[in-house]
């Protein structure tokens, strides 16, 4: 396995813990705006780093708000 095979596979187990925990939280009526964000976060990491890993040529997404304010 490459290191990058080896990062998206890490990713991916890390996304899937993470979303876990959060069906959980939100079935208890617990998820809040820093759960969100940092859901958000996560997926735009995978998003980029698949995108990587496939050699896309595809546009940089386009700019977002701040997050960290």
């Amino acid at each position: 396995m490459s290191a990058e095979t080896a990062a998206v596979a890490i990713l991916l187990r890390r996304i899937q813990w993470l979303f876990n925990d959060f069906a959980f939280r939100a079935e208890m009526g617990q998820l809040d705006a820093v759960d969100i964000d940092m859901a958000s976060a996560a997926l735009e990491e995978n998003i980029l780093l698949l995108l990587r890993e496939k050699g896309s040529t595809a546009p940089a997404p386009m700019d977002q708000p701040d997050r960290t304010a």
